[in-house]
């Protein structure tokens, strides 16, 4: 009798604890809530003076039914001690919390709350850089990153992103408030503001070494070289992702960055973050399914310039760009090779899901960037190619203040080495600042022509005319100084030196069938073999500076 009233005082107390485990098991839920708090909203009080500087200068309404706040009363009627809010969008008139399946089946009864959806969370993996230590002849790199975008043209005109407002987003900043490269933005109270969305605080001076890295490719300068262009713009640094581990709830936090930034006045987000493959579908790269897309398609719309990175998943089997870059408005950034100017190997390529242009444009992917040590170092990933970008187009929007962030995203497609060419790899190429410093834009002259037309052994021969540019390696003028100044010889470098020709076939919808790059280090014709061409394929061709088209009749 003894043992069987144990059994069952034993079998009531698994039964109770295992009911209380069970209603205090947490999950995350996304809460749309029916209306918004419209009593007394007065923008002026409500942002900071660069919001309204940056929409009236747009020609933007100073706001719109997004940009009211949440309910505050709706909100005080589900947060509690069991209901832990970790984002309210007021783009989304959403809250984002964890709490049990007794606190939310509360939260459904509630009049205000529209939706209730429970969010699956998933391990994702942030676009990942490589670090190694400096040798003698990465060294040219520190030069190189700025001056393949002409960065010569913005000192000499003064342009150095003053008056620009840049958000940048990131796993965090460690050792950026003591690093000497970073020293002109403390002295010169540069930094704006700073919030963790992780930690829910100001101190976003920890988390790892990522964001240090890619402010530095923003604005850094080290012993009076400049590592990025904007080395007089003003800051807001945010952390939206876990150093610990990753997850699909960082979208969230990138959304409420997004809405912060706004509210700040930011001018540019310059983003080296995105989401992929671990929870998406390569078709779900259109710029319309996922939450960063959403975000960042809202900031554009409130007139900020969105830049972020395109990916490092070539090598892997997704290949193609991740979100947010795949959303229209966002200046999508791919990496080129600094020893060839060519596709770097890790880098993203497009198109979008939709067969959109995607990247935009291109910048090195292989940078020398500061460490939270205090130390420098060669550091890979084209989360570097997109604050390069940041930081050109920080000066390119101080020159002419009048653009649009629109406008100023074609201006700088306009401005890449490649354009009016494009490919999945390239974009229109690397930005070139000539664009923006001179007023009067030179026509390119035609550097070589076509021979043979497809009518010949479905073969094109196309000839280089222009025999002063192949005795010339432009592509490497930097390379050639710095070696000759250290004393280092060409042969040190494995890539052969020369240039660059460019083709690809179109269909009529503008869907790129087929691209490549052929290196020029001879005078001998170029021949070009397409295949399964049909009528009505445009081929594009180019070389330094020179497009050319030919349709198939």
């Amino acid at each position: 009798m003894f043992n069987f009233l144990k059994f069952i005082l034993v079998s009531l107390l698994i039964f109770v604890f295992s009911n209380v485990f069970a209603q205090i098991e947490t999950k995350t839920y996304v809460v749309y809530l029916n209306e918004k708090s419209k009593e007394n909203f007065n923008p002026y009080s409500y942002f900071d003076l660069k919001n309204i500087e940056r929409k009236k200068l747009a020609h933007l309404p100073l706001y719109d039914e997004r940009d009211l706040p949440l309910n505050h009363h709706f909100i005080n009627q589900i947060e509690s001690p069991q209901v832990h809010v970790l984002v309210a969008s007021r783009w989304l008139n959403a809250l984002f919390v964890q709490t049990n399946k007794e606190q939310i089946s509360r939260i459904k009864t509630l009049p205000f709350v529209k939706q209730v959806d429970v969010y699956k969370t998933a391990n994702q993996k942030i676009i990942a850089s490589e670090n190694k230590d400096i040798t003698e002849v990465d060294q040219k790199i520190l030069v190189y990153q700025t001056e393949r975008l002409q960065a010569k043209e913005f000192a000499n005109k003064n342009l150095s992103g003053k008056g620009i407002r840049i958000a940048v987003f990131d796993v965090g900043f460690s050792g950026a408030d003591k690093h000497e490269v970073f020293a002109h933005l403390r002295s010169n109270n540069q930094i704006k503001a700073t919030y963790n969305f992780i930690n829910k605080n100001e101190n976003v001076y920890l988390g790892g070494a990522h964001g240090t890295n890619t402010l530095s490719c923003i604005t850094g300068i080290y012993k009076g070289q400049k590592m990025g262009m904007a080395t007089d713009a003003e800051f807001l640094l945010a952390r939206t992702e876990w150093s610990s581990k990753e997850d699909k709830q960082e979208e969230y936090f990138w959304l409420a960055a997004a809405e912060w930034a706004d509210k700040k006045g930011a001018n540019i987000i310059s983003s080296s973050l995105g989401y992929g493959s671990d929870w998406y579908s390569v078709n779900d790269m259109d710029g319309k399914k996922s939450v960063v897309s959403f975000a960042a398609t809202v900031a554009a719309q409130k007139g900020i310039l969105v830049v972020n990175s395109a990916g490092n998943e070539y090598q892997d089997d997704w290949k193609t760009i991740i979100t947010p870059s795949d959303a229209d408005s966002v200046l999508c950034v791919g990496g080129t090779n600094p020893f060839n100017d060519r596709h770097i190997d890790f880098s993203s390529s497009g198109p979008s899901a939709d067969y959109r242009k995607k990247p935009n444009i291109s910048a090195p992917g292989q940078v020398i960037a500061a460490n939270p040590n205090g130390t420098i170092s060669t550091t890979f990933g084209t989360s570097f190619s997109c604050p390069l970008i940041s930081g050109f187009a920080a000066c390119a929007w101080q020159s002419n203040r009048s653009l649009t962030n629109m406008q100023l995203f074609a201006e700088i497609e306009k401005s890449g080495h490649l354009y009016p060419y494009f490919d999945y790899m390239h974009g229109h190429g690397i930005p070139q600042a000539s664009y923006f410093t001179n007023a009067n834009k030179t026509i390119p002259l035609a550097n070589f022509k076509i021979l043979d037309s497809l009518k010949q052994n479905n073969e094109i021969t196309i000839q280089i005319t222009d025999t002063v540019i192949l005795n010339q390696f432009k592509v490497f003028d930097v390379f050639t100084d710095f070696m000759k100044e250290n004393g280092i010889e060409k042969q040190k470098i494995n890539t052969p030196l020369g240039l660059n020709f460019y083709w690809n076939i179109s269909n009529e919808l503008g869907k790129i069938l087929h691209y490549e790059v052929i290196l020029i280090n001879t005078t001998d014709d170029i021949i070009i073999r397409p295949e399964n061409i049909q009528k009505g394929n445009i081929l594009y061709f180019h070389f330094e500076g020179y497009t050319q088209t030919q349709t198939i009749e």
